[in-house]
């Protein structure tokens, strides 16, 4: 099952993602967990590096989006992240947080599912799981493929990853 984030302040968006991804699943026999969350601060904050994708809006109040997935990346650099934008021009951002792609609105299904599936082969592809680590007051999710070595040490774990 992939676990796929909404980051998007409009509901209306908001819904036609869900529909379109419900739609995806139908069509193609997959199963999908849906969270929905209304800014970047609350998508933030609420956290826990699970998800396997996130369509993530750019223009938001309180925490816009590439601010959001610059903090994303600082703690999760694994999740595939697709842009969802009014204006191409943010395209170009993406690339500084390393996001997998674009959807300009209004976003058409036919374009949409496409976008999902490279995302899902995507996640396909690379995952052979994950180890979960809380540092401090954050978790940080590190593919197994990743870990170079892990000692334990009484109570204290290191590790290394690439």
């Amino acid at each position: 099952m992939i676990k796929i984030a909404i980051v998007e302040d409009n509901d209306n968006h908001a819904e036609i993602l869900k529909s379109y991804i419900e739609r995806y699943g139908d069509e193609h026999n997959e199963q999908f967990v849906i969270e929905r969350f209304n800014n970047g601060m609350q998508f933030i904050s609420e956290y826990s590096a699970t998800f396997d994708i996130v369509f993530m809006d750019i223009e938001m109040p309180v925490f816009d989006g590439i601010s959001t997935a610059r903090k994303l990346r600082e703690f999760d650099d694994d999740v595939c992240l697709i842009f969802v934008t009014n204006l191409a021009k943010y395209a170009l951002v993406g690339y500084e947080v390393s996001a997998m792609d674009y959807i300009v609105k209004p976003v058409k299904y036919f374009n949409f599912a496409m976008k999902l599936e490279k995302a899902v082969k995507l996640r396909r592809s690379k995952h052979t799981g994950w180890l979960m680590l809380k540092i401090d007051e954050s978790v940080k999710k590190i593919s197994f493929n990743e870990i170079l070595f892990v000692e334990v040490f009484g109570q204290c774990c290191h590790y290394s990853h690439r």
